[in-house]
């Protein structure tokens, strides 16, 4: 009983920005998710996975359930992370730690939003702790396990950056064969999880069109970046004199100066048909880049990834949605309308982050930069678990700035949804590192 007020009370304090605001944060994405959770119709640039998990609102009739299961698994896995790397002092570090990622990080901003970011560390800190953290009891290690399955699930990325740390797990457990710095992972588990998590996304598609597949979106969004790097405009000015029979050939001097503006703007995507018709040809046009421009394309792919581990604001785009979200507001969820109306994210000026990226931002910078220094006192101190954890989460780091930043576009959310975990691990490395020197002094 104690534990699950102590669960609650987390939850809750994850959930403080949406409390304050009078309602969920709303993203722009937020509409299409709630619009396939109620049609069941695919929308080509959504996996559907996420609105599946958004169906848990329907029974309630407002969006308030989503945020608060949200809030639930961050307080649950974040208990079980600590159950798993700290041998004592557990109750008492993991209160600290939800106090203190609830205060200096953006993990309660993104927890209180109806969209899928908030999955994004939890999948990273899932596979983490299923592999290198002490065994859970039976039970708990399944619902971490099913927990996990949802988090890799609900989003592309994270399906991609967990299969990439399956394949740093392999490359771990050899190593830990050959050198005493490494914990030797536990792999059944995670990798379960990641590949029921992957197969969750086919299946979602094939229940939902008779089509089994991941994502219709993905060449489309890399065509968009490449554009935004020139390197589209590079290749269409070799490739359409010598008779390349592609669309964007007739508008190769009318391309827009970046990703988003070339999708979501005023700009000739449109009128080339848009998503399903420019499907083939940004396979054929990501193609003929990389053969002729392989050079600038690696530099690009390296500039947009290092640009992506640099954002990590909070608040990107969260603005007044009034204009945007009003009519699936009324629609699907009437009972909310005057709830999301007066909400303090639409009012005019909207929300004003820049108050608490003064403190996340420098936070979460520094906490980047001492997870290296608890890197080498893991090393010297032989603490093969937090060696590995800090590896794990520092691989993770870059494998998600270069699925977001290089296969899709830099963005502040996409490295900001994840970059509490470097809190949390220089937390759990203080910690571990603290529990060491006691016991060294016990044993003199």
């Amino acid at each position: 009983m104690r534990l699950f007020a102590v669960v609650v009370a987390i939850a809750l304090i994850m959930l403080v920005p949406a409390f304050w605001n009078g309602y969920p944060l709303i993203y722009f994405d937020t509409e299409d998710y709630v619009e396939i959770s109620f049609t069941w119709q695919p929308i080509l640039w959504r996996i559907m996975t996420y609105a599946v998990f958004c169906l848990i609102a329907q029974p309630f009739e407002h969006l308030w359930p989503v945020i608060v299961a949200q809030g639930f698994i961050v307080a649950w896995m974040l208990h079980e992370a600590v159950y798993a790397f700290l041998p004592r002092w557990r109750g008492r570090i993991y209160v600290a730690l939800g106090v203190v990622l609830a205060g200096l990080t953006g993990l309660p901003i993104v927890t209180s939003e109806v969209l899928a970011d908030v999955f994004a560390g939890l999948a990273i800190l899932g596979v983490a702790t299923l592999s290198l953290g002490a065994p859970l009891p039976a039970i708990r290690k399944l619902v971490l396990i099913a927990l996990t399955i949802v988090a890799i699930g609900v989003h592309m990325s994270h399906v991609a950056v967990t299969a990439g740390l399956i394949i740093v797990l392999i490359v771990m457990a050899v190593l830990a064969r050959l050198f005493s710095h490494f914990q030797r992972p536990r792999l059944i588990a995670p990798i379960v999880a990641v590949a029921l998590g992957t197969a969750w996304v086919p299946a979602t598609h094939w229940l939902a069109t008779g089509e089994a597949y991941f994502s219709e979106a993905g060449h489309v969004l890399q065509l968009a970046l490449f554009i935004q790097d020139g390197l589209v405009k590079e290749y269409l000015d070799v490739a359409c004199p010598e008779g390349a029979q592609l669309k964007l050939c007739a508008h190769k001097d009318e391309l827009p100066q970046t990703a988003d503006e070339f999708l979501w703007g005023d700009s000739p995507f449109d009128d080339v048909g848009g998503w399903k018709a420019m499907h083939d040809e940004s396979d054929l046009i990501l193609a003929g880049v990389a053969k002729r421009f392989p050079l600038d394309m690696a530099k690009a792919m390296l500039n947009n990834t290092w640009t992506q581990l640099n954002l990590v604001a909070d608040g990107e785009d969260l603005v007044p949605m009034t204009w945007h979200f009003v009519k699936t507001e009324i629609h699907r969820y009437p009972r909310d309308f005057r709830r999301f109306h007066f909400a303090m994210q639409q009012r005019a000026q909207g929300i004003d982050f820049d108050p608490v990226n003064q403190i996340h931002v420098p936070v979460a910078i520094g906490a980047e930069l001492s997870v290296f220094g608890f890197l080498v006192l893991a090393i010297r101190r032989r603490d093969k678990v937090l060696t590995s954890l800090i590896v794990v989460i520092v691989l993770a780091f870059l494998g998600n700035a270069f699925v977001c930043g290089a296969l899709s576009n830099p963005h502040d959310r996409y490295q900001n949804r994840i970059v509490w975990l470097a809190l949390f691990t220089a937390i759990v490395g203080a910690a571990r590192i603290d529990m060491g020197a006691q016991t060294t002094k016990r044993d003199d």
